[in-house]
């Protein structure tokens, strides 16, 4: 019995054995591919709203012509709650749900309002911005809306996430102007940076927070 049992264990071992050589080694994780566009960490949002990033260029840059930015009220909520938009350009403020909203817009620079208008059910009311800049947007009737605009010229604009992070994607390759927009006047700033062809460019601000 005794005899049966050790070449039954002989015989285990030899096909682990045999096992551990015959598996491959396992292959190193594949690299993620270099990420594209201008990306880096903006200074920390102020009163809840986020550092702005723009990037302009001497070369004559495409837009979207097609844009039609608009912000809509669903909820009891400004969607989205956070809005880029061109000067000279409508922006679409419209009321999908049935309760009757208010639009009310102050510019930030100024304290001036600048737009005060009811949205009733299932309407839209078009605005178009002038100046560059920030903007409040609250709904008088329920005064836990709110929501902010940037309008800028800037061919490609972003607000940074929470955490800082912004990623600027479809950039070719050349100089530009990169201006750091936020609430907190001593933390805008602007910067010359270079952008490489299919690859990313980062780009590196005062710590976050």
């Amino acid at each position: 019995m005794r005899a049966f049992v050790g070449a039954l264990r002989a015989a285990l071992v030899a096909a682990l054995l045999v096992g551990c050589a015959d598996a491959e080694p396992s292959s190193p994780p594949p690299e993620s591919p270099p990420r594209e566009g201008v990306f880096g960490r903006a200074p920390a949002p102020v009163g809840g709203v986020p550092s702005v990033i723009m990037l302009t260029s001497q070369a004559a840059i495409d837009t979207d012509d097609a844009r039609e930015p608009t912000m809509d009220q669903l909820g009891l909520t400004f969607l989205p709650r956070l809005l880029i938009a061109r000067p000279g350009e409508p922006v679409h403020f419209a009321n999908s749900e049935t309760l009757p909203h208010n639009v009310n817009v102050r510019s930030i620079a100024g304290d001036s309002m600048v737009l005060n208008t009811d949205t009733p059910p299932g309407e839209r009311f078009d605005f178009v911005f002038e100046e560059e800049g920030g903007y409040d947007v609250l709904c008088e009737v329920h005064p836990g809306m709110t929501a902010f605009i940037f309008v800028t010229a800037a061919p490609h604009a972003v607000f940074a996430e929470t955490d800082g992070s912004f990623h600027l994607s479809g950039v070719a390759a050349g100089e530009y102007t990169l201006t750091v927009w936020s609430i907190d006047p001593a933390a805008r700033s602007t910067h010359t940076i270079v952008a490489r062809a299919a690859e990313g460019t980062e780009v590196t601000f005062v710590p976050f927070g």
